[in-house]
């Protein structure tokens, strides 16, 4: 797992198998993927994760993430679960989300 740093490549983080150990309160945020570019929408997620994992040289660490932090690692453990963004949200949303994707192929903007 390798989260979005922005503008700050100090930030940079490498998670190998990460698990989620802990997690506490709530946050509301618009997120995004690059598995559904252009697609944006709030999520709720925890507003801190604990999240143990290995780094590159296979040794074991936790990372205390609060906010942006908390919301990447647990959009990213997602996807190691299978799960994506669209489906924390209505199943009314997500169909809106798939016809939007449709128009996107229609138009060639989605390949």
């Amino acid at each position: 797992m390798d989260c979005s740093v922005g503008k700050d490549p100090a930030q940079k983080m490498v998670l190998i198998n990460p698990e989620v150990l802990r997690i506490e309160g709530n946050q509301n945020g618009e997120e995004g993927c690059l598995s559904f570019p252009g697609i944006y929408f709030s999520v709720e997620r925890s507003l801190r994760a604990i999240v143990r994992a290995q780094n590159l040289k296979g040794e074991e660490f936790e990372v205390d993430g609060m906010e942006l932090t908390a919301r990447c690692m647990l959009h990213e453990t997602d996807h190691c679960d299978g799960i994506v963004f669209i489906d924390h949200t209505t199943a009314l949303k997500r169909e809106m989300v798939k016809r939007k994707i449709r128009k996107m192929q229609k138009t060639g903007v989605w390949e």
